[in-house]
Formats: C-alpha cells, sequence, structure tokens
C-alpha cells in the first residue's frame, strides 16, 4: 500500500506501510484477488481492528477529556490515561489511498467530522466494524492516511486539505486543520 507523505508541506516518496497493507488483506483479502470478503448488514468481517498509540511529533499523546479527545504530555502516573486509537479499513472507498475508520475504546466509538458545510470533529458511539458495511454512510469517519516513513498523516475523506491536528499547546482538543498546523503524527501498534 503505497501513499505520500502530506500534511508537512515535504513532498516524499512512496513509502509502504506493512501494518496498512496486512490490515487491508486481512479485511479485504489481496489487491490483485478475486475473492474479497465485504461485509454485508447481515455479517460481520471476521478480522478485528488494530490498535496504535498516536503522539505527536511534540510527543503529545490523546486522551478522553469531557468527552474530546485531546492532546497533552502523557508521563509517569498520567500515561495510564492515554487513549489508543483503532482503524479498520473503508472498503468502499480508493484502497490505495489508505482509507481508515478511526475510532477510540477498542473500536466502540468512531471519530467523526460530521456532514455539514464545514467539519466539526466529534466521538460517536457508533462501531467501527459497523461502520465497516455502511457503504458511503461510513465517508465521515474516514481517513486517508500517509506514511512517510516515520510519520503519517490522517486527512478527511470528506473534507480533502483537513487533516487530523493538533496544537502546540498541551490539553487542546484534537482538531481538522490545514497545514501549517501539526498533522504529522508516530504510530506504535499495541
Amino acid at each position: 500500500m503505497a501513499a505520500l507523505s502530506g500534511g508537512s508541506g515535504d513532498a516524499a516518496e512512496a513509502v509502504t506501510d506493512p501494518d496498512m497493507v496486512a490490515l487491508f488483506e486481512e479485511f479485504l483479502g489481496s489487491e490483485g484477488s478475486v475473492h474479497v470478503t465485504v461485509a454485508t448488514e447481515d455479517t460481520r468481517p471476521r478480522a478485528q481492528p488494530y490498535h496504535y498509540v498516536m503522539r505527536d511529533t511534540e510527543h503529545k499523546g490523546l486522551c478522553l477529556h469531557n468527552g474530546q479527545l485531546v492532546a497533552t504530555s502523557l508521563q509517569g502516573a498520567n500515561s495510564a490515561q492515554e487513549e489508543p486509537i483503532s482503524v479498520v479499513p473503508n472498503p468502499h472507498l480508493e484502497r490505495q489511498r489508505c482509507p481508515l475508520i478511526v475510532g477510540i475504546r477498542g473500536g466502540t466509538q468512531a471519530l467523526s467530522c460530521g456532514t455539514g458545510p464545514e467539519p466539526q470533529l466529534k466521538l460517536e458511539e457508533v462501531g467501527l466494524l459497523d461502520l465497516f458495511s455502511r457503504g458511503a454512510e461510513a465517508t465521515p469517519y474516514t481517513f486517508y492516511k500517509t506514511f512517510g516513513g516515520s510519520t503519517h498523516t490522517f486527512e478527511a475523506a470528506a473534507f480533502p486539505g483537513r487533516f487530523l491536528s493538533t496544537s502546540s499547546v498541551s490539553g487542546e482538543a484534537l482538531g481538522l486543520d490545514a497545514p501549517p498546523a501539526i498533522t504529522t503524527f508516530y504510530l506504535r501498534r499495541k
């Protein structure tokens, strides 16, 4: 799965993210295979979401505070508050762009950009595996992930040019912005 680095303004060569290749193959089969397993409303995929610890380039982690994901310094005793993200592929969007439905709490809550004229990032009580089978209805929950070799960006599928972002101020809510906001993240699989 090749993707270009984005969100930093620097051009990068295509880099394969082996985790995403494995995720898409578990849910959808090999890209060239004839048999592709896509869930219908009566079936659920056998594969499970992948889970990651996500840190911005200033090493702030995500935690849940008053129903919002906030980026803050998580060290020592407060590191237990870190909220991993969960991802599944969106089988209804272009696979080469690495479309991921993103959520938290093991995939029981999804991160949505909303459907209005302007994005409004919020958590919703809907499961990632449920969204997997909903077709275009899952687009507000989908982010195109790019991989630049060590960092990742997440562009909102419903709002091109807007990326998951953090503020340089610790404790601010995760947002959707265009660069030069902090739009690059480190991921470590749990």
